[in-house]
């Protein structure tokens, strides 16, 4: 009886990765057909920001119009349907929602994580639908699923996030002959981390790897090697000459865009991590402004928290705002830097962010009560 129960779960297992693949597959077909790209909203039951996409990003009517118009949407419940493991897998999925964007060929366009209002969604398509124009393509990702194709502690630590140590990752590199082979990267970037051997070997080829693997995907490795590299250097002297002097060994191997987002992760390692020094690391900023992923919320909310801001805080956490906050940065960090104005007493300052976020949310046409938002964080 127990066989036969068992027989029954493989056949059951079998059907239902059927199943998903002829959904996957037929979808590619479709794509192909209507000349349209797939979006593939990988997510999971319980999350927060995965629920907001659903709540106030797909509904709108601009993101409607988009999708409608030049895509085909799948939504992967990653941790239920099987195909999810596929995608696990497939492609490097580090963060909840993760955006997917694919052509008609099952071709990487692009993949990006984390909660985007509707302004960074649609600029999300324009860049996609730009590459597919392009004919660009993230080649360092397989466009077909084979499990023979990928190491085996990759799959069950994609599966299980378990099982990888620094070791694990070093016996890796040992066996690696061309890191520019499809797949070759993949688990470091699931891992966001590398040995020494492989971090030199991506940052002498930066811009190569960024082209078959994305910026935003490849970025956290990158950063992880600086945070080595930058500890190492300054583990017998850590004034700011010898921190200047790290800097200008690092920054010739990146581009000038690249390179602001490497300082946004080394300037929070030395000045918050290493120093304790917020003041120094909102100077640091200022001086090298960009808008990287969660510095400037997250600082922000770590200092509401404990209490942080005090006269010199606010005032240069202003300045910051300032200088990297526009009218396209996206409704958060517009909230953001109203709040903080606010709390300088800066009128102006904090009007001229409500403002912003007012006409940002009538641009894309989000919900109203969004706009009362904007000023009351």
């Amino acid at each position: 009886m127990k066989k036969v129960f068992h027989t029954l779960c493989l056949l059951l297992t079998a059907i239902g990765c059927l199943a998903q693949n002829q959904s996957l597959n037929s979808i590619l077909k479709q794509a192909k057909k209507e000349n349209k790209l797939i979006f593939v909203d990988c997510y999971f039951t319980g999350c927060i920001p995965c629920a907001q996409m659903d709540e106030n990003v797909f509904p709108n009517a601009l993101i409607k119009a988009e999708m409608d118009k030049n895509f085909l949407m799948l939504k992967v419940d990653i941790f239920k349907d099987k195909l999810g493991d596929t995608l696990k897998v497939q492609h490097i999925l580090n963060g909840f929602p993760t955006f997917l964007v694919l052509n008609g060929d099952g071709k990487l366009i692009s993949s990006s994580s984390g909660y985007k209002d509707p302004g960074n969604l649609i600029a999300l398509f324009a860049d996609a639908r730009q590459k597919a124009a392009q004919h660009k393509f993230l080649s360092g990702f397989s466009a077909s699923y084979n499990e023979t194709k990928y190491p085996a502690f990759y799959v069950e630590f994609c599966k299980t996030r378990k099982g990888v140590t620094g070791e694990t990752i070093a016996a890796y590199t040992d066996t690696l002959k061309n890191f520019k082979a499809e797949n070759a990267l993949l688990p470091y970037l699931v891992t966001r981390s590398a040995d020494e051997k492989a971090i030199e070997t991506i940052f002498a080829d930066y811009s190569g790897f960024a082209a078959l693997y994305g910026e935003e995907v490849l970025q956290p490795v990158v950063d992880y090697g600086l945070s080595q590299k930058l500890v190492k250097a300054l583990k017998t002297n850590s004034d700011q000459e010898a921190f200047d002097g790290f800097l200008a060994s690092q920054k010739k191997k990146f581009s000038d865009k690249t390179w602001k987002i490497c300082l946004q992760t080394l300037g929070s390692k030395y000045y918050l991590g290493m120093k304790k020094d917020t003041v120094g690391f909102l100077k640091f900023s200022i001086k090298n402004p960009v808008l990287y992923q969660y510095h400037f919320n997250a600082l922000y909310s770590t200092l509401a928290a404990k209490k942080g801001f005090n006269p010199e805080v606010t005032r240069l956490f202003c300045e910051w705002a300032n200088t990297i906050v526009t009218e396209n940065s996206g409704l958060e960090y517009m909230k953001t830097a109203a709040a903080v104005h606010r709390l300088a007493k800066d009128e102006a300052g904090h009007t001229k962010f409500v403002k912003m976020a007012t006409a940002y949310i009538a641009r894309y046409q989000m919900k109203p009560e969004t706009a009362e938002a904007s000023s009351s964080k």
